[in-house]
């Protein structure tokens, strides 16, 4: 095989099926040995965030893992935003680089697409980096960063294949088929935290993105129901527990007035697959009960935020999993917390704060089925999306978080219709976000995909502005935008395209799913009064 062919047969031994990427001077071996592995399809993207940003949502719907192909240089630069993402939410992405001859490497002598000390840049936001100096040694880099996203905390991984090894020739062995073990938990350490739960009169359950990760939503709904806790969610967990649940309380966002009652009267919580970020809970934990067990996959993030009774460093399933059996196998406790008050608490809230936000969102949720896929920008709407809009089933919200990079939404819903193209697929932006990757509207055009686009228009990082607002004295710079006409925009990519007021957005939705295809949407949409209107605004 040569080096370009070893690196598509790697692929598809591990599942592959979609690689993003631009093909160039120093990639383009690796793209011609896809050319006889068919199972492994090449996605042009129309720039190399997008690439990332698509792999990132294409793991995050489906908790499959993509690959991409950069050049070096300007094409791993264009595509560290989306790492970032990824790295930021522990999400899995295999980012492939081109790179010089051997010979050339690490001497400055200014070669085309030199970067100093690649690999450096790349670890900044990967778990896993490698330079591979022999064609017979691709497959085992390939394994090796597999065997990392798939048995630790799932980060990105960054393998870099030089021009000669990518044309180079050598007898390639791929290697056996593997199982990837994530860790098991300690027995003692569950019989002291199920002690520990099961003393508790008023616990709570605290579950991150972890849970889905370790498709481990039904565990986590079976060791709620034994303790009768309620449970909150990150923001990267939503979908752990159906909204329609029980005890489920929706998204915490600490940042929000409305789980006072439930810290003030809480004497425990199981923290589970979530490092506390500080989107979720800017007091990252601080108003938390005293006693706490914390279950991670990543032994750093156990004991973090706060101290820890008991800390378990497991995957999210198989702790669970054994938590569940050595908890009373009696009825399950009536819960302690009135969760249907807090539902109607929250609600009225949010109403008074979020206004006509809630209304789209509302509208919104009727107009989609269950498993419908969510992929939301940083955008007034987008910021809301985590509070109010229920989700029933994992892996149907994709927000992007702690890193916050805009333009995430569209390329990120691209990822996820290839990946779950049975689904519904619902991309929501803002005016100035998505023109950061509208570029991608080509791509989904060309893949004939059915995805809809919501462009939430106010002329403005209306965000920002607000910020302005409350903080300098309504000092507007850099906030005021000069928009395209979006309509036409869409109709310049050859998608359908519709303008339409905030009270049209659920039938709209529901109209251009029936169509099919891709949709641009345009809602013109700057509530008066908005300086209320973000939920992170103090």
């Amino acid at each position: 095989m040569t080096g370009g062919q070893a690196m598509a047969a790697a692929l598809a031994a591990e599942g592959v099926e979609h690689v993003f990427g631009i093909v160039g001077t120093h990639n383009c071996p690796l793209y011609d040995g896809l050319h006889a592995t068919p199972s492994v399809k090449a996605v042009t993207v129309r720039h190399e965030q997008g690439a990332a940003m698509m792999a990132a949502g294409y793991a995050r719907a489906s908790g499959k893992i993509a690959a991409c192909f950069v050049v070096p240089g300007p094409g791993l630069t264009n595509a560290l935003t989306g790492m970032g993402m990824a790295y930021s939410e522990s999400t899995p992405l295999l980012m492939v680089g081109g790179q010089n001859n051997l010979a050339q490497l690490d001497r400055e002598g200014a070669h085309f697409h030199e970067l100093q000390d690649s690999l450096a840049v790349a670890r900044s936001v990967s778990g896993y980096t490698a330079r591979v100096a022999a064609v017979a040694d691709v497959p085992k880099a390939v394994r090796e960063a597999f065997r990392m996203m798939r048995s630790r905390r799932p980060r990105p991984a960054y393998i870099e294949v030089p021009l000669d090894v990518q044309l180079g020739q050598a007898e390639v062995t791929l290697p056996a088929s593997e199982t990837y073990s994530r860790p098991a938990a300690d027995a003692d350490a569950i019989a002291r935290a199920a002690a520990l739960l099961s003393r508790a009169e008023r616990p709570f359950i605290y579950a991150g993105g972890g849970v889905e990760s370790a498709g481990a939503t039904d565990l986590l709904a079976a060791v709620a129901e034994k303790l009768g806790a309620p449970v909150v969610t990150s923001v990267f967990g939503r979908g752990a527990i159906s909204d329609r649940h029980p005890l489920a309380l929706g998204d915490g966002w600490g940042r929000l007035p409305l789980y006072e009652d439930l810290l003030a009267q809480a004497d425990a919580v199981l923290v589970v697959g979530s490092r506390i970020d500080v989107v979720s809970d800017v007091n990252v934990g601080a108003r938390f009960p005293s006693r706490i067990v914390q279950i991670d996959i990543d032994p750093l993030v156990v004991g973090q935020r706060r101290p820890v009774d008991v800390g378990i460093v497991a995957d999210a399933g198989a702790a669970l999993a054994s938590l569940s059996a050595v908890l009373p196998a009696s009825n399950a406790k009536r819960c302690w917390f009135d969760v249907e008050g807090f539902r109607a608490r929250k609600r009225a809230w949010l109403a008074e704060r979020a206004g006509p936000v809630l209304s789209i969102i509302e509208d919104l949720r009727a107009s989609l089925p269950d498993d419908a896929i969510v992929v939301d920008d940083l955008t007034l709407v987008g910021y809301w999306m985590p509070i109010m809009f229920d989700t029933y089933e994992p892996r149907t919200s994709v927000h992007p978080g702690t890193y916050g990079t805009l333009g995430y939404a569209l390329p990120a819903a691209i990822g996820a219709k290839l990946a779950c193209p049975r689904q519904t697929v619902l991309s929501i932006s803002g005016d100035g976000g998505f023109l950061f990757s509208m570029q991608e509207l080509a791509t989904a055009r060309a893949l004939n995909l059915d995805l809809v686009n919501l462009v939430f228009n106010d002329n403005a990082f209306g965000a920002i502005r607000t910020y302005q607002d409350r903080m300098f004295a309504s000092r507007y710079v850099g906030t005021e935008l000069a928009n395209p006409d979006f309509v036409k925009l869409g109709e310049a990519f050859g998608v359908h395209t519709a303008r339409v007021t905030p009270d049209a957005v659920g039938r709209t939705v529901r109209e251009a799913r029936e169509r099919g295809g891709v949709w641009l949407i345009e809602v013109p949409f700057a509530p008066p009064g908005s300086v209320n209107l973000v939920p992170w605004m103090p």
